[in-house]
């Protein structure tokens, strides 16, 4: 009884959880959400670094800006963050979250792509353009319901792209789970179409609580997990290739 009780809990958290209003996504029209994205290029490059935005409703929607400074190579590294020719700053001495112009940002037409959101890191100079980053985590929201949000970890590079093997972008990966809902065992298919060295599917719960993990030895295949004894509930399965989540998605266990 108990068990069903929070399973229709979880349903009724889940459609909380489902209403997402926005998609965040590169200058491609990929979708980035959950995720960490590198921007490569010279410091001019990288000072007009733009991301479009995606309204998934069938309505005009309000978008807010917010960010956090994960790592920058000197204080006085800041964040520019411009809505058109609306243009602000994050202060790279700042810890914490840093909400752009008071939770005023812009507006997008229903089931339409804003272009016009420049997010860039602001550098006197790079140091050293083959070495230095700067990495931010960017958070588009509903200013009227702030938990209503899409969000990618940002990893600005100075200097040409690599090839290299810790970095694996989110069209590299597969990502599917069966049944679903699941009762006992739950299934996660996976595939890699990438170099690296390491990779996990982990299990976390609403609140971000690791359940359980399980190592991937190959780029292709599966994973059973038991999950009999787990609460019903909703739960997210994700894949950490080279220690970077890449892909995050929901089960429901009954």
């Amino acid at each position: 009884m108990i068990k069903k009780i929070l399973f229709i809990s979880s349903l009724f958290c889940a459609g909380i959880l489902s209403a997402q209003t926005f998609q965040l996504m590169d200058v491609n029209d990929v979708d980035i959400s959950n995720t960490t994205h590198y921007e490569y290029g010279t410091p001019t490059e990288l000072s007009a670094t733009k991301f479009h935005i995606k309204n998934l409703t069938g309505s005009q929607q309000s978008f807010a800006l917010k960010v956090e400074k994960v790592y920058v190579t000197g204080s006085n590294n800041g964040l520019a963050c411009c809505f058109g020719v609306a243009c602000f700053s994050a202060n790279a001495s700042v810890s914490g979250t840093q909400i752009i112009n008071s939770g005023v940002g812009d507006n997008i037409a229903a089931n339409g792509v804003y272009t016009d959101l420049k997010v860039s890191p602001v550098t006197w100079p790079w140091v050293d353009c083959a070495a230095d980053s700067a990495e931010w985590i960017v958070t588009v929201y509903d200013p009227a319901n702030p938990s209503d949000e899409s969000t990618a970890t940002i990893v600005w590079r100075c200097g040409v792209a690599s090839v290299s093997i810790d970095e694996v972008g989110v069209n590299s990966v597969e990502l599917n789970a069966f049944p679903n809902p699941a009762v006992s065992d739950l299934t996660i298919g996976y595939s890699i179409d990438a170099n690296y060295n390491s990779a996990n599917v982990d299990l976390y719960d609403v609140l971000g609580q690791k359940m359980m993990s399980r190592q991937i030895n190959n780029p292709k295949g599966q994973v059973k997990l038991d999950v009999e004894t787990l609460n019903a509930g909703i739960y997210f399965y994700a894949i950490k290739v080279n220690g970077q989540t890449i892909r995050t998605e929901r089960v429901i266990v009954r």
